[in-house]
């Protein structure tokens, strides 16, 4: 094993870990809010068992609070074992819309996050062949740059688009004043030439462009 592919294993750990991490976050958060909720209705059943009265809206609030949490655990968890899964196979067949959505989804569990606003594809985006969970780690990384350019408060655009040869390009507009000559970063500059992914970079229109090419199948 050389130099490149023991960098490259490190990255993949780190983007692993990072991610799981993100995840054990917000199911704390999630679990935290439960407990409060939980406690609260058990104050209100214990002054209805006293006699006195409670505002059945009190109840319906903190029923509802927790039903709300339970499902956004649901969906964190189908997250985090769609994400575990990804890194099962070096190569396949990969909707790109779906990593997309996925890497957006667990992206927003962090602090910097901003509003992102996902532009549905108007064509039909044809399957990738590549690395998924590479191809998620170039998304995360790109999403975190335009995290940081623009600030939690502002709002950035992410569009999905076909090109020739079948390959899919992945378009951040509404970038922030953050220099775009920061990025990529040797990390996310490594990543791309794992699955011969490239980076095209605007910066009059303050754009991020991800080419994602169809990978030889012979190679994998």
């Amino acid at each position: 094993m050389n130099g490149a592919d023991t960098n490259q294993i490190k990255e993949d750990l780190a983007f692993f870990g990072k991610i799981n991490a993100s995840i054990s976050h917000e199911l704390k958060n999630i679990l935290a809010i439960i407990s409060e909720a939980a406690g609260l209705l058990n104050d209100l059943t214990e002054m209805a068992a006293t006699g006195k009265d409670v505002d059945p809206e009190m109840l319906k609030t903190c029923s509802q609070d927790i039903i709300d949490e339970i499902q956004r655990g649901f969906t964190t968890i189908r997250q985090m074992n769609i994400f575990s899964h990804s890194a099962d196979d070096p190569a396949k067949e990969v909707n790109p819309t779906d990593c997309l959505k996925l890497m957006i989804g667990l992206a927003g569990f962090l602090s910097v996050a901003c509003q992102i606003r996902f532009d549905p594809p108007k064509t039909d985006i044809p399957m990738v062949y590549t690395n998924p969970f590479r191809l998620q780690n170039l998304i995360y990384q790109t999403l975190v740059f335009a995290f940081k350019s623009v600030g939690p408060e502002g709002a950035i655009t992410v569009s999905l688009h076909s090109e020739k040869g079948d390959a899919a390009r992945i378009h951040f507009s509404g970038l922030g004043s953050e220099p775009l000559r920061l990025f990529p970063y040797e990390r996310a500059s490594m990543v791309a030439g794992s699955i011969n992914a490239e980076f095209q970079i605007d910066d009059n229109n303050q754009t991020i462009d991800i080419m994602v090419p169809q990978l030889e199948k012979a190679m994998h």
